[in-house]
C-alpha cells in the first residue's frame, strides 16, 4: 500500500477546500449550537416513551393479558414531531401501529396523535383513522407512584395538542415505564 506525501494531500486539501460551494457557511458562521438556528430547530425539546406490558394490572387482570404496549415520541425545536407507537391487543391478533406527528407535553404527562398506519380493532380495518393516547411519567423510585397509561383511542380528527391527560382514563402501570421529559 503506497502512502500519500505531504505534498499529495496539501494539494488535495487545496482542490477540496476551493472546490467548495462558497455560500455554504464556514465554521466560524455557524458559532455554536445555540447561536445556530439549524440546530436549535433540530434539537429535541420534548419527548414521551414507554414499553412494557399493558393495562392489564391497572385494570386488576394478570399481567400481560392485554399483551403490549410501546411509544417512542420526539418532538424538535421546529415544531415537527415524529414516532411511532405499538398497541397490540389480547390475543395477539389485532392492534395498531401507529405514526405519530401530534406530542402535548404538560409537566409530566404527554398526550400523543398520529396516523394508523395499520392495524385492527374488533375485526375492523382502522388503517388511515386518527388514534390518541396519554402517558404519565410518575417517577422511577419504588417510592413513586405508579406510571399511567390510557387506552388508545381513535377520535375523528383530534388535534393532541388540545387535550390534556385528564382528558383520558389513565390507568397504573403495574410493569414498564414511562418516561415524559
Amino acid at each position: 500500500m503506497r502512502s500519500l506525501s505531504f505534498t499529495s494531500v496539501l494539494l488535495l486539501l487545496v482542490v477540496f477546500v476551493t472546490g467548495c460551494d462558497e455560500s455554504a457557511p464556514t465554521a466560524a458562521q455557524l458559532g455554536s449550537s445555540i447561536e445556530n438556528p439549524t440546530e436549535a430547530y433540530s434539537r429535541v425539546v420534548h419527548r414521551a416513551h414507554l414499553g412494557g406490558a399493558d393495562l392489564c394490572e391497572g385494570l386488576g387482570l394478570p399481567t400481560g393479558c392485554d399483551a403490549n404496549f410501546s411509544l417512542a415520541a420526539i418532538e424538535r425545536g421546529d415544531g415537527s414531531v415524529s414516532g411511532q407507537w405499538q398497541d397490540t391487543f389480547a390475543g395477539g391478533g389485532e392492534g395498531i401501529h401507529v405514526a405519530v406527528d401530534c406530542l402535548n407535553v404538560i409537566a409530566n404527562a404527554a398526550i400523543v396523535g398520529g396516523v394508523i398506519t395499520h392495524g385492527t380493532s374488533g375485526g375492523v380495518d382502522v388503517s388511515g383513522q386518527r388514534a390518541l393516547t396519554a402517558v404519565v411519567d410518575n417517577g422511577t423510585s419504588a417510592n413513586d407512584p405508579p406510571d399511567q397509561l390510557s387506552f388508545s383511542f381513535f377520535p375523528d380528527a383530534t388535534d393532541c395538542t388540545t387535550l390534556n391527560a385528564d382528558a383520558f382514563p389513565l390507568f397504573n402501570l403495574g410493569q414498564g415505564q414511562v418516561r415524559v421529559n
